[in-house]
């Protein structure tokens, strides 16, 4: 559905600028598109590894892509110098009104862009806090310690907002004094395609299937998913579980590859692999509850979208993922890192799965009621009435 905008805000120049076009297709392109009806709208990522398959689906969206070659290494100071000259001299020619820099590790970087660079506005889209924002360890203490600098630094301008995903992540940064009163607001996530990710009514059946979808890392709660699934196969015959997702080496959050190969020969488990985003709709349809027990999110557009299609929820009862579920409506949640916690709730699934079509009639009109695309996007659009 395509948002509706009046004449007087059309003909600005919008950027989105983010690292991965992969994370981009899945989680703001049809945010992005929808702008681009009234708006022109500008992607900086790297296209180095894109398909032309993705580049075309961008492209006929109305959207101009630009090819900015990714940096090199994880903490490597040179590779974000240079990437940070390219960024800047990219967005330069560009000539934009506005710009969004999306994920924290990018926001940095557009920071210390904004104060040298003349735009009506730069939004910095804080999409989720990684289990590295909290680490103790030296070097990410002295991270954090650059970013609040770097942070504090916008204040000589006043052309910038925060944009949060939820209340959590927006109260973190207020207590450690990372943004000032005013300059940050929240809009919960991109937006779901209620018309694709469309309610379906499960056939009554016999077996029962949870699903777990998301990267293959131990933040997402995949060892204890895997754990409470060898508990409940062995005691339910007519219970499944599913696993989708993709495993990233590079991560270092990743599991491990005896752990995936684990996954991968586990009786207890089927395996789906990488599932691609225009696929997942089956994936979701083919399931019955949806299972997240992760240890913090932004917003999960992934539980969202099996929402959508009619899926009770169980996620952590953590940032981010508790805005996903009113507990007892259209799902529960589980205590972080909790296999016990969580083989309790699957099971409370298990043994009255008759309340499933309630639940995922729930979770549907949850979505549409809060977090649908024209919601959204018209939420977006306000920013730039500003």
């Amino acid at each position: 559905m395509k948002a509706n905008n009046s004449e007087s805000f059309q003909n600005k120049k919008i950027c989105f600028v983010v690292i991965s076009i992969d994370f981009f297709l899945s989680h703001r392109l049809d945010l992005a598109a929808n702008l681009a009806t009234t708006h022109e709208v500008h992607l900086i990522t790297n296209t180095h590894n894109a398909s032309k398959s993705q580049i075309q689906k961008i492209t006929n969206s109305g959207i101009v892509l630009c090819h900015l070659e990714g940096r090199k290494g994880s903490l490597n100071i040179l590779g974000y110098l240079r990437y940070l000259f390219l960024l800047r001299k990219q967005i330069k020619i560009l000539k934009l009104d506005y710009i969004f820099y999306v994920t924290l590790e990018m926001s940095v970087l557009g920071a210390l862009i904004n104060n040298t660079l003349s735009l009506r506005k730069s939004f910095f889209l804080i999409t989720g806090l990684e289990p590295f924002f909290f680490d103790k360890k030296l070097k990410y203490v002295i991270l954090r310690f650059l970013q609040k600098i770097i942070f504090t630094a916008l204040r000589f301008k006043k052309n910038y907002q925060f944009i949060f995903q939820n209340n959590d992540d927006l109260q973190i940064f207020k207590d450690n004094n990372l943004i000032q009163n005013g300059y940050a607001q929240i809009i919960q996530g991109n937006g779901i395609d209620t018309d694709y990710f469309a309610y379906h009514k499960r056939e009554e059946r016999s077996e029962i299937i949870f699903l777990f979808a998301s990267k293959l890392i131990y933040s997402k709660g995949i060892m204890e998913f895997i754990k409470a699934s060898e508990y409940l196969s062995d005691k339910y015959y007519d219970a499944q579980f599913h696993i989708a997702g993709l495993y990233d080496s590079a991560n270092p959050n990743s599991i491990s590859k005896n752990e995936l190969k684990m996954i991968q020969t586990n009786d207890s488990i089927f395996f789906r692999g990488f599932v691609e985003h225009n696929k997942m709709k089956d994936c979701f349809y083919e399931s019955s509850v949806f299972v997240l027990p992760s240890y913090g999110e932004g917003l999960p557009k992934v539980a969202l979208e099996a929402a959508s299609t009619g899926m009770p929820l169980i996620v952590s009862d953590t940032r981010g993922a508790r805005d996903c579920v009113i507990e007892g409506k259209n799902g529960f949640y589980t205590k972080i890192n909790d296999t016990d916690d969580l083989k309790n709730v699957m099971e409370k699934f298990i043994l009255e799965r008759e309340r499933l079509g309630t639940f995922g009639k729930f979770s549907s009109s949850l979505v549409a009621q809060k977090f649908s695309l024209p919601i959204i996007t018209n939420k977006f659009l306000m920013l730039l009435e500003c």
